[in-house]
């Protein structure tokens, strides 16, 4: 036996009886530096570290080292993914690297001292499927740990992974105890999933708690008469009004509906008399109103439909808002959210414009998923939001100051000073920035060799109009019209359609305008639609399978932008969703019968619009050249495209590493599709988060695409960097990466992408 095989052995043995190691230790940071100093000992290296993962966080800590710079314990942290010690834990596969720094992961903290050490190795440290941390070796001599080594770290991280998991349990309780009276998912600082951009501090008040005010506060004297419960109604009235003027100006696709239940609640004598009925027969005004504003909700919240449930929150706002007036509290007397941080389970489309009315500084959903159309809408109305796994975070006290940085997706509650006047400075920092008026765009995009490409704006709410035209938009690639349902109560007719689209129409002064169909179901299914449950919603009745299944809401809503695009020269219409040429053929169908229907009733309307189709299913890759013959135009929806051929929900966390757009199989589809729509001399586009991402783009052009749709805000910098490349690198680039064989192999070229021409 060879003395390094000797050695392996004997480490795995001393590490056998891993409960006298832990009796021995004076504490937990003593027992993983005895740890570290073992291994590093045994496997004759001079670095061995021990990271344990904070879940709350969701990032890697240095916790115990031996030859690293002791000071970096605690300080040095990364997120999971990022790094190599990251890329070891979100892929639960060890890393062996003869010369570490040469790796496109590598990443290295000032803060260790760790240049000098050439060879890394690095295994997960996992319970099952729970993961507990990284151990890591390092040495100075280049290619020093072969197959021997990894199999015996192996070992060691599987036998360290009970006492480990145990020892950062027993430290997030060492943290929580340490603090009291705060969340127990992490008292002081949260990490989160960022939904919404921006920076928001605010004092913190809890949605669907406030309306808490419905609960009687025991010894607390129950108040008012007939003469207060009618000024309490006016006040309310009056209040509401306003927030309904003010959510009409943010955003006419509400249609003054916003509140309308709230209105006829106020002015139906089964919900107001019985209140008055109790009053006058003795009862104080707050008692009658949680009583019969408790009937009602427990009426409507046994509802086997959700668009009754859903009015819960309806009854609930307007209890609520009666109560302050009755009896107005000392920090708000108006009962709004203004200038607050929201602290919410979940929340409707429909309750993010009532806090958008309200302005609400920021929300922070606490349920640890986000759906897509409530972040856009909050990136639309330009509202921080942050989503994090803290269930207990609406057990926050009322009033207890919270900070958000919604550009990272941090959360912090009851921050001290020193970290608000960082992000006070950052914010001022900022704001400088943008009131500088920076050169408007005069004339198309070019790349650096004078290739013109078109940048479109992705539109989701009207606000959004003004600044996709003040970038120098080329038009609108992608007008997502489910929005106007999502924010409204109510399926909105085609009269209140037709008002929406037209402005989208006049706004862009004659300039292209795609509208794609209505892309609901899934996650995005209105509470009123009263849509069966279904198992696996992304695999059902969503899209144009909706529209196709309910005609007359697909025939009000395509006669709604036929008419809207009356005078327009380059209108289009493109469907979602689009699995076969069958379905294409039926929906176009669709628009043809509109056009016929609207021609038979002497309505003006556009009869010859561009008809397209989105790109977002595997079946359409091998059947394009079918679709070129007769799709007017194509746009790849690149968030669906990747989450369909990977199988992968981006919005699971569990299994979010997958979602990899960067993936072989991804990056050829895209290819193949750009081809066949160039040689049949189709325009195609991009509308997903890809078409805004700087190191996706050379791809992009190098593979033909002219066309790419993204949010207004992204413009300047997709501008600046299309006009420093050159469309030849790109070319070879992109061929370079269509050759690659697996992910790695992609991130690998990625970090050598055709870099910017600095010399202009």
């Amino acid at each position: 036996m060879t003395a390094k095989r000797k050695d392996l052995l004997n480490m795995l043995c001393d590490l056998s009886d891993l409960s006298a190691l832990v009796t021995g230790s004076e504490n937990i940071e003593n027992f993983l530096q005895r740890t570290v100093m073992l291994v590093s000992e045994h496997l004759g290296t001079p670095v061995c570290s021990i990271y344990l993962y904070d879940e709350t966080a969701d990032e890697l800590v240095l916790k115990a080292t031996v030859g690293l710079n002791p000071e970096s314990v605690d300080r040095v942290r990364m997120p999971s993914g990022q790094g190599l010690v990251g890329t070891v834990m979100a892929n639960s596969q060890p890393v062996r690297e003869g010369h570490a720094n040469q790796n496109p992961n590598f990443r290295y903290f000032p803060e260790t001292g760790e240049l000098p050490y050439e060879s890394f190795l690095a295994v997960p440290i996992q319970k099952g499927v729970v993961k507990i941390g990284v151990l890591v070796v390092q040495h100075t001599e280049a290619d020093y740990f072969d197959t021997t080594d990894v199999t015996a770290l192996k070992a060691t991280g599987a036998q360290l992974a009970a006492v480990l998991e145990n020892a950062r349990l027993l430290m997030d309780l060492q943290r929580l105890c340490s603090i009291p009276e705060k969340s127990a998912c992490n008292p002081s600082f949260i990490k989160g999933q960022r939904a919404s951009g921006g920076f928001a501090f605010g004092r913190a008040t809890v949605w669907g708690k406030s309306h808490a005010r419905l609960i009687a506060v025991p010894g607390e004297a129950e108040s008012g008469g007939m003469a207060d419960f009618r000024r309490a109604i006016r006040q309310t009235a009056e209040q509401l009004e306003s927030l309904q003027q003010r959510c009409v100006e943010q955003l006419p696709e509400s249609a003054s509906l916003i509140f309308a239940a709230h209105f006829m609640m106020l002015k139906d004598p089964k919900f107001i008399d019985r209140m008055i009925e109790q009053i006058e027969g003795g009862m104080p005004a707050t008692q009658a109103i949680r009583e019969i504003a408790g009937q009602y909700i427990r009426l409507f919240g046994e509802s086997p439909h959700p668009y009754i449930r859903e009015k819960v929150s309806d009854i609930e706002d307007l209890a609520g808002r009666l109560l302050s007036n009755l009896n107005p509290p000392a920090t708000d007397p108006n009962g709004n959210s203004g200038g607050k941080v929201v602290i919410a389970r979940e929340l409707y489309p429909s309750e993010l414009l009532k806090l958008a009315a309200e302005s609400v500084a920021g929300i922070v959903l606490a349920n640890g998923g986000v759906t897509s159309h409530v972040s856009i809408i909050s990136r639309s109305l330009k509202i921080p939001m942050v989503v994090v796994q803290c269930p207990d975070l609406v057990h926050l006290s009322e009033g207890t100051p919270v900070l958000i940085d919604g550009d990272v997706g941090n959360v912090y509650v009851d921050p001290s000073q020193t970290i608000i006047d960082r992000f006070d400075a950052r914010n001022r920092a900022g704001q400088q920035v943008a009131v500088q008026p920076e050169a408007q765009p005069t004339g198309p995009t070019r790349t650096l060799d004078g290739t013109k490409i078109h940048l479109f704006a992705n539109i989701n709410l009207l606000a959004e109009l003004p600044l996709a035209s003040q970038m120098g938009a080329a038009g609108i690639g992608l007008y997502r019209t489910e929005f106007p349902f999502l924010i409204r109560p109510s399926f909105p007719s085609e009269t209140e359609q037709y008002l929406v689209y037209r402005r989208v129409v006049e706004s862009m002064a004659g300039k292209p305008v795609v509208f794609r169909t209505l892309d609901i179901g899934g996650e995005k299914t209105p509470a009123y639609a009263d849509a069966d449950i279904e198992t696996n919603p992304e695999l059902g009745l969503r899209s144009i399978r909706f529209t196709l299944a309910y005609r007359d809401i697909f025939e009000q809503q395509v006669r709604a932008i036929l008419r809207a695009a009356t005078g327009s020269r380059t209108p289009a219409i493109m469907f979602p969703l689009i699995s076969s040429l069958d379905d294409f053929k039926k929906a176009r169908q669709v628009v043809n019968d509109c056009i016929d229907q609207l021609r038979a009733e002497g309505l003006e309307h556009h009869d010859h619009p561009a008809i397209g189709m989105m790109v977002e299913l595997p079946a359409v890759v091998e059947t394009m050249p079918e679709f070129a013959t007769e799709a007017d135009f194509f746009a790849i929806g690149t968030n669906d495209f990747v989450q369909y051929m990977l199988g992968v929900d981006r919005a699971n966390k569990q299994v979010a590493n997958y979602y990899r757009p960067e993936h072989p199989s991804v990056l050829r589809a895209l290819n193949r599709v750009v081809q066949v729509a160039v040689a049949h001399r189709k325009p195609i586009s991009i509308c997903g988060e890809m078409a805004h991402d700087t190191a996706m783009i050379p791809f992009l052009l190098g593979i033909g695409m002219r066309r790419l749709s993204i949010d207004p805000q992204f413009m300047p910098i997709v501008r600046r960097l299309i006009a420093s490349l050159a469309l030849e690198p790109c070319q070879a680039y992109a061929r370079t990466l269509l050759t690659a064989g697996s992910i790695a192999e992609v991130q690998a070229l990625l970090s050598q992408r055709p870099m910017p021409d600095m010399s202009r």
